[in-house]
Order: structure tokens, then sequence, then C-alpha cells
């Protein structure tokens, strides 16, 4: 079934955006003051990473009409095509190659001055996209901004915004009052452009037509380039480009996403979903202008749920607003016994003013409608992906509506295939009489469209990039045949509310804490044969009962999970699991197939509490030794063509040598117990250790025996945290951004700043004092020396006032309007005057 038939049941005459909830508030990072995974230090690497993790998962190129057909399908019924504006010569103020973005993106979205020989100044309407008479426009309801140059440093990926954003009318004033130095803009976008002005850099590659259906599944849609310096240019701007995406999801409540990425005047059409993204053949939209004005006009005739909105969510009242509040606000006091500041700084982890929606959560296997879903209030989450693809998983504390109970809500997207879900493993385990683990509340899979009677069909929020992928268009990427698997929309709630093991509060929590958890993998081993699988830091939460002092440890996330067979390893074979946390074992690359047992949880636990004692616990290690410690430990992962990854070979050595535990010098008391446990790891013979076996005594039984007795006899430390700070490298602002224009933006004029990296690398000759001190070099663009400056402004206004021939006058003004590549904003007149007296003095 088509997304076209999809959402058919789901249209309205309503407004763009009357259904969407725009703006939505991401997870804090630790320090509760900025948002987690959005440093600008790391744009770079995150590009990178989204590049490499969505190599397999475009799907292209798919026929432009099929596209139009398929994704976005026939607008509402009602709808009145004579309000579209005639296609004819749409774009053809829109160059077939540019130097810079600037050049194809403003004809499209900016009111151009042209200045003729008259020297009068025309305005002229070029706003291609916005273009619009009293009766008909391009794009009902939805207007195009140039959202660049509202970024503050529109030069560097970490900073930069979308060349364009199309926005809902309704959401105007609401854009015209961000803030610049924030990128909210992406979060209220319906749609975005991205641009690159030479055609030749284009990512993708479309097969000749000729080419029969065996021909294009061998043909590379996304090859890498031979040469180094162009494959970097075009993977940064393509990586940029995901990113976007990415924050646009995390910033709103989707499923879905559209963007258009134009390389010179030819355009692709892209769909993202958690699943991959399907990608357009490309067109020229100055050949071809109805294709894009008929995809634009179909997709702001169609409805929310069509473009990609969530209307599972919408707005909450102010009353709702106040409930949620308040009833957040105590449990956050029961968990944490805070009052006063405190109090109110722990509460802003999960509650904005003004930022609360309403969840609904329908029964797993129960028809959905419109009398059978609950309520739940929500507001800022606990844990939020940036993530393209995969689970995506996003964790909220709620508020039941309807029993004003405290809960804790799951958003994620599972396999699309039948089976057990977590919902059902977790109420097995709740009524096997498991310790420690949350308690179902309730769960289910996320409908699309609510079914209005019996007869019409129930239609799914799942991702529909796997099933494109089957079509016979679809051609390889990076060499390597396109596998997506589809993914559906499910939500778990569970009464079970607390904070992760980065709250504990010296070494008496963390390990019992961590004793609780091996509590629940003892007792569902025992009463289930079951095992954990993904045993990690973020899997263990502190959770205290009213009248409790202690806060006890509860084994979350237990979607991963699995049956053992009579040999205690697990059913299935392969890793599973957090990277960070697995056993050197299954590390191995030898053992990348095996079945996990029992035994490699245990192993992954000892991890966890060595994890919490580096980051949370007294330690002599500075911070580039932590730093290098923590990436070393667990982040050690070789990857070689062909092969499965492997890794773990420190966690392997420290097993057999104590070295880390060693140079760390932890609290004696913790020394002692990490120093047992990995005693008890390791075998006597050292032949049975090169065959990665365990030892005799790292058996369940004898563990619990030994930990039990310990947490017993030992005299812990129950308030001696330690924050440790880990060693993030320089801020690195040199690299340019691939997609932007060399030329900066208008600035206001303002005093310089000693401490403003920025404007010093803007401008040479204005910071040349500043550089010197801090040995700064002066600013180049890819590694390139800077341009040579332009000519003087006395010489510019000396140029202007001449008899203009030919058109003189309009290089005049665009020489003032617009300053060459490399040359900052003009110091104020003033510094200047000061500047010349010196020289005076000391001449």
């Amino acid at each position: 079934m088509s997304i076209a038939a999809s959402t058919s049941s789901t249209y309205s005459n309503h407004e763009v955006g009357e259904a969407a909830v725009y703006d939505a508030p991401l997870a804090l990072d630790t320090d509760s003051a900025t948002t987690r995974g959005l440093d600008p230090k790391h744009a770079e690497a995150r590009n990178q990473q989204y590049v490499y993790d969505m190599r397999k998962s475009i799907v292209g190129p798919m026929p432009v009409n099929d596209f139009i057909n398929s994704m976005i399908g026939k607008p509402y019924p009602g709808s009145n095509r004579s309000v579209l504006l005639s296609a004819r010569n749409a774009f053809r103020h829109v160059p077939p190659t540019a130097h810079a973005p600037e050049d194809i993106y403003k004809p499209l979205v900016c009111t151009m001055k042209l200045v003729p020989d008259t020297a009068h100044v025309i305005a002229i309407q070029l706003q291609a996209l916005n273009k619009h008479t009293k009766h008909k426009s391009r794009c009902p309801g939805v207007y195009f901004q140039d959202t660049a140059r509202r970024s503050t440093h529109p030069r560097y990926p970490g900073f930069a915004k979308p060349h364009v954003c199309g926005f809902a009318k309704s959401a105007r004033e609401a854009v015209r009052l961000l803030d610049r130095h924030s990128r909210a803009e992406l979060g209220y976008a319906e749609l975005i452009i991205q641009v690159t002005p030479d055609p030749s850099r284009d990512p993708f590659n479309d097969p000749p037509a000729e080419l029969d259906v065996e021909e294009r599944a061998s043909f590379n849609f996304f090859s890498r380039r031979h040469d180094k310096a162009e494959r970097r240019d075009i993977e940064d701007a393509l990586g940029l480009h995901m990113a976007f995406v990415a924050e646009a999801f995390a910033r709103q409540k989707r499923h879905a996403f559209y963007s258009i990425s134009m390389a010179g005047s030819r355009a692709r059409l892209c769909r993202w979903d958690r699943a991959g993204c399907v990608v357009t053949e490309a067109f020229d939209i100055r050949e071809k202008p109805e294709l894009l004005c008929e995809f634009l006009w179909r997709f702001s005739s169609t409805s929310d749920e069509a473009r990609g909105h969530d209307n599972t969510f919408r707005k909450a009242t102010f009353d709702e607003e106040v409930r949620f509040r308040d009833a957040i606000r105590a449990h956050v006091r029961l968990q944490l016994g805070v009052k006063g500041e405190a109090l109110d700084e722990a509460v802003r982890q999960h509650y904005v003013p003004g930022r609360v929606a309403v969840v609904l959560v329908f029964p797993h296997r129960i028809r959905p409608s419109v009398s059978n879903y609950r309520p739940f209030f929500v507001s800022r989450p606990v844990v939020s992906s940036l993530a393209l693809v995969g689970r995506c998983t996003w964790g909220y504390w709620g508020l039941d509506a309807g029993t004003s109970r405290v809960v804790f809500i799951k958003d994620t997207w599972r396999l699309n295939i039948e089976g057990v879900v977590e919902g059902d493993i977790l109420w097995h385990l709740n009524t096997l009489g498991i310790r420690n683990v949350p308690t179902l509340f309730m769960h289910g899979d996320v409908p699309l469209a609510v079914a209005r009677n019996n007869t019409e069909p129930v239609i799914w929020e799942a991702t529909f990039t796997g099933q494109m992928s089957l079509s016979p268009w679809v051609c390889r990427i990076a060499g390597e045949p396109v596998r997506v698997y589809d993914k559906q929309r499910y939500r778990l709630v569970v009464e079970t509310v607390g904070y992760g093991l980065a709250t504990i509060r010296g070494t008496a929590e963390l390990l019992h804490a961590t004793y609780d958890a091996f509590i629940a993998m003892q007792d569902a081993l025992a009463k289930d044969s079951r095992i954990h699988r993904d045993i990690s830091f973020g899997n263990i939460i502190l959770v205290r009962e009213p009248g409790e002092e202690r806060r006890k440890g509860y084994l979350i996330d237990w979607e991963l999970s699995a049956k053992v067979d009579e040999s205690g390893r697990c059913i299935y074979p392969g890793r599973a699991g957090t990277w960070l946390f697995m056993s050197y074992r299954m590390l191995a690359r030898e053992n990348a197939e095996s079945r996990l047992s029992f035994l490699d949880d245990m192993e992954s636990l000892v991890h966890v509490v060595m994890y919490g004692a580096l980051r949370y616990l007294p330690h002599k290690l500075g911070e580039f030794r932590l730093t290098n410690m923590l990436k070393e430990y667990f982040e050690e992962k070789v990857e070689s063509p062909g092969k499965p990854p492997h890794g773990g070979d420190a966690k392997r050595m420290n097993t057999l040598t104590n070295a880390m535990v060693n140079h760390a010098e932890f609290p004696p008391v913790l020394e002692e117990w990490l120093s047992t446990m990995w005693l008890y790891n390791i075998p006597q013979n050292p032949k049975e250790f090169q065959e990665f076996k365990y030892g005799e005594r790292w058996t369940p039984e004898y563990i619990n025996a030994y930990w039990s007795k310990f947490l017993e006899t030992h005299e812990l430390e129950h308030d001696n945290r330690v924050v440790h700070d880990i060693y993030e490298g320089p801020e690195d602002y040199r690299r340019l951004s691939t997609t932007a224009s060399l030329t900066p933006p208008p600035r206001r004029k303002r005093a310089a700043s000693a401490d403003d990296p920025e404007d010093s690398a803007r401008n040479p000759k204005r910071r040349r004092s500043t550089r010197l001190l801090q040995r700064v070099p002066a600013p180049s663009v890819n590694g390139a020396p800077a341009p040579e400056r332009g000519p003087r402004r006395s010489q510019r206004i000396k140029a202007a006032q001449q008899p203009s021939t030919g058109g003189g006058a309009a290089r005049a003004r665009s020489s003032r309007s617009r300053p060459p590549a490399g040359r900052g904003p003009r110091p104020h007149a003033s510094r200047g005057r000061a500047r010349v007296g010196q020289a005076r003095s000391r001449r």
C-alpha cells in the first residue's frame, strides 16, 4: 500500500500545520544547561557519521512522478487546482551552475534589486517559491525563507542552518521571533532545500535510461569519488543535509520528513523516515518546472499526516500543563530529596513552560478507535535521539491523565515483524515475580490514522523505505545492494520512574544498585531461562519508593532479551547490546557469531561498575589520561572490509593484569571489589584463557554469595561523588561548510571582542593584534591561503561617484553591498581614526 493510500482517510480541509506540534524540547546534557548531542565542536564528526550510517539506507533513483503519486498522493477532496500558478518559466532566473549556493537559492526566495542604466532602483520579484497573486500561489499555506542568513556563523557546520526552509504560514510570527543563536527554525520547518552550486558535486548518479532491471541493480547510485578532496566536500555537504533532517525529526513530532537537494539547477526530491531515505531522479527545474510546482502544490494541499506529522501528539491546554508541572515537581522531590533552587533546576530536566504535549497510547493487539486510547502529558524528554535510522528511542517522564500517576513513556521504532514485543516480555516477567524490573502500565503500536468505523482498515505508523527498496528502479549504494527493513512505531509505558546511574551519590549506591540489577538477572535466568543481552550503564535506573531511604536499582530495556538453551547459551547467535559494555569474549572477532551466555552479561555488569567509578567516583587519573582510558577500554573498535569489527583487547588485558584498576587508584573498598571480580573472571589455566573461557568461580551462585557478603561486611562511602571532566579536544571552527558561501553575511557593526574567535578569524586586519597574542594563524578557506583583499573603501566610493556607463553603477553598488570573499565587516570609523592618529604620533 502506498503512502498516499495510507493517508487517504486522513485528508481534511485544514491549514498547513494545524495538527502539528512544533518546536518540541530536546533532552538536556548532564550539566542541565545545554541540549544533548548538538555541540558545535562535534558537528563535523556527527555529519560524517550520518553519511556512514545512511550508506546502505538510501533508495533510488525513483521516477519523479511515481514519487509524487506514491509519497504525497492526491490533494484532499474538494481542493481547487485553479489556485495553482502556472509553471511556465517559473524558475528561469535560477542559474544552471554558480560559484556560491546563494546564487541558486536567492532567486527562489528573495526579492532582487536591479539597477538599470537610468540609475533608478527597481525591485523585481524573483521569489519563485513564494510568488502569488490575489487568488493564486505556488505552495498554498507554506512560505519559504532564506534561513542560512539567520545563522550567527553560517560558514561553520556546527552553526549552519538550511539554505531554505518552508514554514507553515500559521508559524510565521513564531519563526520571526526566534533567536538567531538558536536552531529552532528546524522545529518549525515543513520542508528544507539544501543547495550545492556545482552540478558535478551531486552525491548521486542516475543510471542511463536504457539500462534494464538487472543492469540497474548493479549500477552505483551513490559511489565514492576517486579524488579525496572532492569526495570529502561532497560527503560533507551530504552529511550537513542529513544533520538538518535529523534535527528536524528531533525538534518535531514526526514519522517522516521531506527535503529537496539541489546541485545547480538540478533537483532531487527526498523522503526520510526511520528506515532510510527515498531519493528521486534528478530533474532540471529550468527545463521541467512543472515537476517541482506539482510537488509543492500537492505537498501543501495534503494532510499534516501525509507531510510526516504524528497526529497522536497535540499541544496541552493550560490546565493540563499545570497538572503535569505539579505532579513532576512532587516526583522529583521524592526521588532526589531536594528543594528550593536545586528542585527548580531538577524539574527543568522534565518540564519546559509552554511546551507540554498530550501523547496518545493505544493498547496492544486491540483495534485502535477514538474511544480506547489513553492520553498522557509529556514535556522535555530525558532521552532524545538524533539518529536518522534505527530505533531512535525517546524517553519521557509522563503523567497519566486518568490517574494522575507519574509514569515513564518509551517511544521507539521496532522491526515491523509479528512477534513478542518488549511490553509482552515485561508483562511475563511481572507475572513470574521477577524482582527489580519495571512494572508494566500499558503498551501498543501507534496508528497513523484511527479508523472511524469497523469497516475501514487500520493504518499503522510505519516506515516506507523498506517497501520501496524492492522496486525495479533501485540501484546499488557504494557498490553494495540496498538492504532496508521497515520499522513500526511502538510505545511502552511503565510505572517505574527514576534517575540513571549518572546520578549516583557514592560508592555504596553504585554497588547496591548494580547488585539489584544482578538480582533481576538471576531471577530472569532461574524463572524464565532468559538473559538480558544489553547490560549497560544506561539500562539501570535508581528509584526511591515512598518511605524508603535507599534508592533501589532496576534493570530496564528488556527488548533484546532472549531465552537460553540447556547449555546456558542464547538461542540466537551473534552479538547484541551496547558495544562499550560487551564482554571481551564477544568483542573478539572469532566470537562475533557465537552465542551470548549469562556469564557474558555478568562481565558486562562489572564493566558498568568500572565505567561509573571512572566517571563519578574518586580516583587519581587526570582529564587526558581518563579520556584515553575510556576510549581504549570501552570504545576500541577495529573495522576491516568484509570482516566483522572487533575490539576488547584492553578489557581482556585488564582482566589478566588488573592494570587499569591499579592505575586509577580507586578508594580501597571499591578497588578490592573490582580486583576480586576480575580474579574470579579469569581461569587458572592459561590455555583456557586463550580460548576465551571463564574461571571456575565465575558462576551466578558464587558471585551472588561474594557480592551480598561484601555489601554486608564492608563500610561503603555514601557521599563521595566526584564528576570527572572528559577532554573533548579544542574547538576547531576553521573548517568551513562546503555548502556555505565564501562571502560573509552582512553583520551589525559592533566593537570587537578579544575572546570572540569568530570575529578575529573573519577579519584579519581588524583582529591582527589578537591573533598575534593568541598565536592564531591567518584564516584560510579549506587550507588555501586567504584571498586577496578587495579595493579600499575610498576607492569604491570614488568609483561609485564617477558617471556610470554600461552598468558601472550596478557594479559599484554590488561591491558595496557584498564585500569580496575573505574580507570581513568594516571596522568602526572611530577605530580607524584612532589608528591613523597613533601612526602619525609615532612618525
